[in-house]
């Protein structure tokens, strides 16, 4: 990795651990990890606070992600299926959605894209209440599609969510391992992903 990459790196583990949720509305944040329990109490903590409050969460990840999710959220004493069946909550597989948007030469149909998130954010902003009420959404696609070598899908796709946010209300964050990013040819890429977003909150070191 490149000295100007390890230095940002280095300058963001200075400041306090991560919470997503004071991103702000409308914010487009991106977590760097490497210790995956890590990641899961923060999502947690993010989807956690959306639905205790009365707002909603929109979950796209791993399968492994979402049995984490929800193991944590039970232990936590958050019964999540009273969301879940005033729609306020809803959790749907990252590769899934992946594979809908994206074709096999690599390409993401902005169309899909837009008709696919368009629709279960609104539905799932009714379901909240509305206009007053915030949409907590955390999405692996990019993730996935950076694991598998699409670079320019991820990156693609992380332009979609931003021109999606002018549109539309929602707090967005990202998440990927760093072990994506370990070949110094990484370093210009993982620059302007962190240029993609309105936040960016690195590996951190644990949970206190």
């Amino acid at each position: 990795m490149r000295t100007e990459t390890r230095l940002a790196i280095r300058e963001a583990r200075r400041r306090p651990v991560a919470d997503w949720w004071n991103a702000g509305e409308r914010s487009h944040a991106v977590q760097f990890y490497t210790d995956d329990s890590v990641l899961v109490e923060l999502l947690a903590r993010f989807v956690g606070t959306a639905l205790v409050t009365g707002d909603a969460a929109i979950v796209l990840a791993t399968k492994h992600h979402r049995d984490a999710l929800a193991l944590r959220l039970r232990r936590r004493g958050l019964d999540v299926s009273v969301a879940r069946s005033q729609g306020r909550y809803v959790v749907k597989d990252a590769g899934q959605l992946l594979d809908k948007i994206t074709s096999k030469g690599g390409g993401v149909a902005r169309e899909t894209f837009d008709r696919i998130f368009e629709r279960v954010l609104d539905s799932t902003s009714r379901a909240a209440g509305g206009r007053n009420y915030r949409v907590a959404v955390f999405g692996e696609l990019v993730a996935l599609a950076w694991a598998s070598g699409r670079y320019e899908a991820a990156m693609r796709i992380e332009d979609l969510w931003n021109d999606l946010a002018a549109r539309r209300a929602f707090s967005l964050c990202c998440a990927y391992p760093m072990k994506g990013f370990s070949s110094n040819g990484h370093a210009p890429s993982f620059l302007k992903i962190c240029a993609q977003h309105s936040h960016v909150f690195p590996a951190p070191r644990g949970i206190v």
